[in-house]
C-alpha cells in the first residue's frame, strides 16, 4: 500500500462515517495576522516580515466507542512565504496560498486496548516550547514570528496501539511514511536567505528551490519508523519513558562544488546545495512532581551516533584540497532538561526551565558547539475578569548573553473574538556575539492578530 492510497482510505473512512455518527462537532477559527520590522530588525526594518489570513476547521463524529477527527487549514499568505515538504500541504508555486491536512485519524478506545490510524500529532515530554523527546512530529520550520511551537506541528501518518490500565499507558507506535519538516524554501521567505545563504567567501551559493532537491528516504517497509512511549501516573509523580527509532526532520546540507566552473586560477566559484535525511535513535524519560503550587519538571534523551551537521566553511575547504566531503558526522549527543512551574493564587502562571546539550567526541568542523545551555521564563497574568491577558516570555543564551524575548497581549473583545499584540525581540550578546539568539536579530518585528472562533 503506498503512500497516496492510505491517506485515502483513512480520508475515505472518516468522510463516510459521518453518515453513520451519534453525534457531530464541527469547530474552527479565522485567524488574519500581520507583522513588521522593528528598528533593530536591520535589513527588514520597516519590511513586513507577516501577512497572513488562516481559516482553521475541526471535525469530531462519535460513535459508540470510536471518534473520527480530522483538522485542516487554508492559508493565503499576502507576502508568498508558504513552503511545502510534499507531504502536509499543497502550496501555490509564488507561496500566496496553501491547504494543509493537519490531522485526519480514526479513534477507538476499549477497556484494555486503544488504537488511532491516520495523521495524528503527538506530544512527548514536559518541556515548554523546547525539543528534547518531543521528536516524533516534524515542524513547520518557515516561520519563526509570533509563531507558536505546539501549532507548527505536523502530523504523521501512523498507527498507535495504546495499552491501557488505571495507572499506566503503552502507546507502540508504527510509522510507514516518512514526513519531514518544512524549510523556508519560498523565494519570497525572509528567513530563506538566513538558512540558505546566496554566497559564502565570494563563492556563489544556489539554494534548493523545491523540496525534491532533498533525498528523502524511499517508501518501503523497511523504511518505516518505530516509537514505544511508557508512561505511569502515580500520586507523587508522573513518570514517561520514551524509544524511538526511525528519520531526523531535517536534511544534512552537503555543498558541492558546480562542475566546470571556474575563475582564472582554477577554483571553483559556485557551490550547488543538496540534502540527505539520516536514521535517527532515541531513548529519553521525563517525570513531572507536583508539589503545592508548584510542579518540577524533568526531561531528558540520549542521541547515539546522531548525524551532525558539517559547517559550510569546512565542506568548502575540503573540496578545494579534494578531500572527501562530509555533509555530517555520527556523534553521540546528549540533552536534559530542569523547571517548574508556579501557579499562586491571583491568576499568576510562572514556568522557569534549563536546558543543556552537549556533544561527546566533538571536531570543530561541526556546524555547532560542544556545549550549549540557556535558560528560559514565562509569566502569565490574567486581569480584567480574564479578559485581558498579559504573557512575558524569554530565553537566555547562557554562553554567549544573547536573547530571544516575546511580550503577548491578548484581550478578548466578546466570548468568540479576541485581538492580540505580539512583539518578538531578538538580541546579539556583548560585543556583538551571535550566539543562539543574536543572529535572529533582523527578524524582530511587532505582530497585530485578530482571531473569531465558532
Amino acid at each position: 500500500m503506498n503512500f497516496s492510497i492510505y491517506r485515502f482510505v483513512v480520508i475515505g473512512l472518516s468522510i463516510a462515517s459521518l453518515s453513520f455518527a451519534q453525534e457531530t462537532i464541527f469547530s474552527g477559527d479565522l485567524v488574519s495576522q500581520a507583522g513588521v520590522g522593528l528598528p533593530n530588525a536591520h535589513k527588514n526594518k520597516g519590511d513586513f516580515l507577516l501577512g497572513q489570513t488562516l481559516f482553521n476547521g475541526t471535525i469530531k463524529s462519535y460513535l459508540d466507542e470510536s471518534m473520527i477527527y480530522v483538522n485542516g487549514e487554508f492559508v493565503h499568505d499576502a507576502i508568498g512565504t508558504q513552503s511545502t515538504n510534499g507531504h502536509s500541504a499543497f502550496v501555490a508555486d509564488d507561496g500566496t496560498f496553501a491547504l494543509k491536512l493537519k490531522e485526519a485519524y480514526i479513534d477507538w478506545k476499549g477497556e484494555l486496548f486503544a488504537i488511532r490510524v491516520g495523521r495524528q500529532i503527538v506530544s512527548w515530554g514536559k518541556a515548554d516550547d523546547i525539543q528534547i523527546t518531543d521528536v516524533l512530529n516534524p515542524a513547520d520550520e518557515s516561520n519563526i514570528i509570533a509563531s507558536d511551537y505546539n501549532e507548527s506541528k505536523l502530523g504523521i501518518d501512523a498507527v498507535r496501539l495504546s495499552l491501557l490500565t488505571e495507572k499506566t499507558q503503552v502507546d507502540a507506535y508504527w510509522i510507514p511514511f516518512f514526513t519531514p519538516s518544512v524549510l523556508p524554501l519560498a523565494k519570497n521567505n525572509p528567513l530563506r536567505a538566513k538558512i540558505f545563504p546566496d554566497e559564502a567567501n565570494g563563492i556563489q551559493i544556489h539554494s534548493p528551490d523545491e523540496y525534491s532537491d532533498f533525498e528523502l528516504p524511499e517508501k518501503r517497509l523497511s523504511k518505516s519508523e518505530l516509537a514505544l512511549r511508557a508512561s505511569a501516573y502515580t500520586s507523587l509523580a508522573d513518570i514517561s519513558l520514551y524509544g524511538f527509532y526511525g528519520w531526523d526532520d531535517l536534511p544534512l546540507i552537503r555543498y558541492s562544488p558546480k562542475k566546470n566552473v571556474h575563475d582564472a586560477s582554477g577554483s571553483f566559484t559556485e557551490i550547488d546545495v543538496s540534502g540527505k535525511y539520516k536514521r535517527m535513535t532515541m531513548i529519553g524519560g521525563d517525570a513531572a512532581l507536583p508539589a503545592g503550587d508548584f510542579v518540577f519538571r524533568f526531561e531528558g534523551a540520549f542521541f547515539p551516533k546522531r548525524h551532525i551537521q558539517t559547517d559550510l566553511q569546512h565542506q568548502i575547504e575540503a573540496s578545494l584540497w579534494n578531500d572527501k566531503v562530509l555533509s555530517s558526522k555520527r556523534k553521540n549527543q546528549a540533552v536534559g532538561l530542569a523547571g517548574f512551574d508556579w501557579t499562586p493564587s491571583g491568576g499568576w502562571t510562572i514556568t522557569s526551565q534549563y536546558i543543556v546539550d552537549r556533544v561527546f567526541d566533538y571536531t570543530d568542523d561541526l556546524d555547532r558547539r560542544i556545549f550549549e545551555h540557556q535558560a528560559t521564563l514565562s509569566i502569565e497574568k490574567s486581569v480584567l475578569n480574564e479578559t485581558l491577558t498579559l504573557i512575558g516570555s524569554g530565553a537566555l543564551d547562557l554562553r554567549d548573553f544573547s536573547t530571544a524575548s516575546e511580550l503577548e497581549i491578548d484581550y478578548k473583545l466578546t466570548d468568540a473574538i479576541t485581538l492580540c499584540l505580539i512583539g518578538d525581540l531578538y538580541l546579539e550578546g556583548p560585543k556583538g556575539k551571535e550566539g543562539l539568539y543574536g543572529e535572529y536579530r533582523d527578524f524582530s518585528s511587532i505582530t497585530a492578530k485578530g482571531k473569531m472562533s465558532f
